[in-house]
Order: C-alpha cells, then sequence, then structure tokens
C-alpha cells in the first residue's frame, strides 16, 4: 500500500513540472539548442575554415573582332575582318576560401602560350568565385591580362564556365573568355582596342582542406 502511494505521489510531481522545461529535457541543454539555431540561421558558415588549392589546363582558340595584325585565318575580305587567333594552351593555379556550397573565392594566376603563329605569352592575374553543387561547379572569374610577347601591353578580361566533377578533385571543365587589349597607337586611333572572344576546354584539378 505504501509502495502504491509512492508511486502516484511520484506521478503527480511529474505531471506538475512546467511543459517548457520538459521540453528542454528532451532537446538537450539551452546552450546546445542556442547553438543549432544560429547554424540555421547562417548555413554558409558551417566550413568557415575551407580552403581549396586548384591547379587548370586549358586548350583553346578565338576570334578576334578588329585589326587581326598576326593572325593566321582571316575570315573576312579585308584585313579589318573577323579573325581568327592562334590556338593556344592555358595553365592557371588558384587559392579559394570559404563554403563552395556558397561561393568559394579568391585569388588566380594563369598564362598562356601560343600554340602557331608568332610566339605570345600572356600573363593573367585574376580573380575567381565558385559555386559547387554535388558533380556540378559553375564558376566567374574578372581579370587584368598583361600581354608579355611580342609587344607587351595590356587589357580586361571576363570569363565564366562550368565544371563536371568525374571525382571529387577532378573535373572536366569549358570556359568562355572575353578580352579588350590596348594596343599601339595608329593616325587613326590613338589607343586602339582589340576585343577577343575565346572558347577553351581542359581539366580542374582542386585539392580541398575541409574543417
Amino acid at each position: 500500500m505504501h509502495r502504491n502511494h509512492a508511486a502516484i505521489a511520484t506521478a503527480v510531481a511529474l505531471s506538475a513540472l512546467p511543459a517548457k522545461a520538459r521540453a528542454q529535457d528532451a532537446e538537450g541543454p539551452p546552450e546546445q539548442a542556442q547553438s543549432s539555431a544560429d547554424e540555421d540561421r547562417q548555413p554558409f558558415a558551417r566550413k568557415a575554415g575551407w580552403m581549396d588549392a586548384v591547379a587548370t589546363a586549358f586548350i583553346g582558340d578565338g576570334l578576334r573582332f578588329n585589326n587581326p595584325y598576326r593572325l593566321s585565318t582571316v575570315l573576312g575580305s579585308q584585313a579589318q575582318s573577323l579573325s581568327r587567333t592562334a590556338a593556344y594552351a592555358d595553365f592557371g593555379a588558384a587559392l579559394l576560401f570559404a563554403d563552395p556550397a556558397f561561393v568559394a573565392h579568391g585569388p588566380t594566376l594563369r598564362i598562356s602560350v601560343s600554340l602557331s603563329g608568332v610566339p605570345q605569352s600572356v600573363l593573367t592575374p585574376a580573380y575567381l568565385a565558385l559555386h559547387r553543387s554535388g558533380c556540378w561547379g559553375v564558376y566567374a572569374r574578372a581579370a587584368l591580362p598583361f600581354v608579355l610577347t611580342p609587344e607587351p601591353t595590356w587589357g580586361l578580361e571576363g570569363g565564366v564556365g562550368g565544371i563536371w566533377f568525374a571525382r571529387a578533385g577532378l573535373g572536366v571543365a569549358t570556359e568562355l573568355v572575353g578580352d579588350l587589349f590596348y594596343g599601339a597607337g595608329t593616325r587613326e586611333v590613338a589607343t586602339p582596342a582589340y576585343p577577343v572572344l575565346s572558347a577553351q576546354a581542359g581539366l580542374f584539378l582542386s585539392w580541398e582542406a575541409m574543417p
């Protein structure tokens, strides 16, 4: 009989506990619940220490829309017509930070060399932003290319690309690149600008360090 009275008293005491206290006991300490709420409000801060070292290798070709000097193939009827650039190889490296599920970004440096015609090399520092979802990725970059040979000059460059990752760190990439180079002055134009549109394809290699 005494045991029955004790059990009833215990049940009454438990039922009198506030519902909020029982909910907190089920969900864990208040500090843990607050931490989970903060992560839900900041989903892209979960990998704050994420870092990726990237190497790229491309083969490309392009079209020049003005003054096709040194170009091997003129596609129009005169020197000012649309022309093909020489095929080129492009090699690069980048160091990216932050979570690619949102946007990983960082500096990149590339060098391009012509594969035919007059030897030409271009050094291109840039800033790149990458978004990755599963085995697919997209990126964009803004750059300041410097022509080293045969005649030094500089220009502006923008590129957008897509990547399919066959493995976690190995991807096949394609990129569309637009350039505007400035050349030596002529009697008609003091500082002529030469627009170039190129397409390239190659490999995207990454070595990830995640938190």
